[in-house]
C-alpha cells in the first residue's frame, strides 16, 4: 500500500518591494513545498523574473492596467489591501491545490515539516490560521543582511509593564510587536468564499468561515527588510490619502503614524523611534529570553543563496525608488 500523499498548497501574494525580496519569497515557497506560487507584482518590475530564474510552479503577473482591464473590466482597487483580496481570491477560484494561502512577501513560512503536518490534521472545513512572529534586531547584529535578527512573539502586559520593557517606545507597540499578531489563514479550497487579508469571508451572505489556529508560530514576519525601508513604510502611511472611509488601524500603528506626521521635519526623531520598535539591547533580550517571548534562531530563505540579499543592495534599491520622499523628509539613513 503506498504512503498517503501530503496535502497541496498554493501561496498567493501581491509585491511592490525590491526584485531580490519578491524573488526570496518566491523561491523559498517553492522550495520549502509549495506546489504553486504565484507572484503579482503592483506595478513592473523587470528583475524579478530573471532573479526567480527557471523555476516550474512559480507564476509571475503584472497587474497594469492591461490586467486590470482584462480581469475586472477596468477596475484598479483603490487599496492595496482590495487588490490583495482580489488577486489572492483569483488564485483561491482556480487553483488545483486543496489549499491556498495569501501573506506578503515580507512572510515567510518557516518549517515545511510543521506545516505538512498540520495541514495534514487539519479539517477542511476550517481555515487554518498560521500564527506569526515578528523579526527583531538584536544587540549583535551587524546589519549586513536583510534576514538578520530573532523572532518575538507577542504578549499581553499592562501599559506600565510593557514601557518598563520598552521605555517611552512602549506606547508605539501592540502586544509587543510593530505589526499584527493575528496571522494569516491558508484556505481549504472548494468552499464558497473569498480571501481576505488574514481570514477568508463568506460570498453571497453565507455563513462566516471558522478557523482554527496552529499551536506552533511558523510564520515570521519581517516588518521592515531594513530600517531604512521600516522607515518609508512609516512616511508613506502616515501621509496616505485616499477616498473613503479611513482603515481602522491599532492606537499604537497610529501613534507611529502621528509621531512621524509630527517630525517628517525632523528626521533623526524617525531614526530613533524606528531604532526603538525594532531594535532590542541586552536588557530587552535578558527579559524577553525569562519569558519565553523571544527565538534566537537565524533565518535564511531556501534557494537563495545565490541572490544578492545584502542590506546595502536592498537600502539602494529603495533609494532610487523612493527617492523623492527621502529627499522630502531630509531622511539619510
Amino acid at each position: 500500500m503506498s504512503a498517503p500523499s501530503h496535502p497541496t498548497w498554493a501561496v498567493a501574494a501581491l509585491g511592490d518591494e525590491p526584485a531580490p525580496l519578491i524573488a526570496a519569497f518566491a523561491r523559498h515557497h517553492r522550495a520549502i513545498g509549495a506546489s504553486e506560487v504565484h507572484i503579482f507584482l503592483d506595478r513592473p518590475n523587470p528583475d524579478v523574473a530573471g532573479m526567480i530564474g527557471d523555476r516550474e510552479g512559480i507564476f509571475i503577473t503584472t497587474c497594469d492596467q492591461a490586467y486590470w482591464d482584462r480581469e475586472n473590466r477596468g477596475k484598479r482597487p483603490e487599496r492595496h489591501t482590495g487588490r490583495q483580496k482580489f488577486v489572492s481570491t483569483r488564485v483561491y477560484q482556480n487553483s488545483g491545490c486543496d489549499w491556498v494561502l495569501h501573506c506578503d512577501v515580507d512572510e515567510f513560512v518557516a518549517d515545511e515539516e510543521a506545516l505538512s503536518k498540520a495541514l495534514t490534521d487539519a479539517d477542511r472545513d476550517r481555515g487554518l490560521v498560521l500564527r506569526n512572529s515578528e523579526r527583531v534586531y538584536l544587540p549583535e547584529c551587524t546589519g549586513d543582511m536583510i534576514f538578520e535578527g530573532g523572532f518575538r512573539r507577542p504578549f499581553h502586559l499592562t501599559e506600565e509593564d510593557t514601557q518598563a520593557i520598552y521605555g517611552r517606545f512602549g506606547k508605539f507597540l501592540a502586544y509587543g510587536l510593530t505589526g499584527h499578531r493575528i496571522g494569516k489563514t491558508i484556505v481549504p479550497t472548494g468552499h464558497p468564499w473569498e480571501m481576505g487579508v488574514h481570514h477568508p469571508k463568506a460570498l453571497d451572505g453565507g455563513a462566516k468561515p471558522k478557523v482554527s489556529a496552529t499551536p506552533q508560530r511558523f510564520l515570521l514576519h519581517f516588518d521592515g527588510l531594513t530600517p531604512l525601508h521600516y522607515a518609508i513604510k512609516l512616511l508613506k502611511k502616515s501621509f496616505e490619502n485616499y477616498s473613503g472611509p479611513k482603515r481602522k488601524i491599532g492606537e499604537a500603528r497610529e501613534a507611529q503614524y502621528r509621531f512621524t506626521r509630527n517630525h517628517a521635519d525632523r528626521p533623526r526623531e524617525i531614526v530613533r523611534l524606528v531604532t526603538g520598535v525594532q531594535s532590542l539591547n541586552a536588557a530587552q533580550v535578558k527579559q524577553l529570553l525569562a519569558l519565553d517571548w523571544l527565538r534566537m534562531t537565524p533565518f535564511f530563505p531556501m534557494d537563495c543563496d545565490d541572490l544578492d540579499l545584502s542590506r546595502a543592495t536592498f537600502d539602494a534599491l529603495l533609494r532610487a525608488r523612493d527617492g523623492e520622499i527621502l529627499a522630502r523628509a531630509g531622511l539619510e539613513m
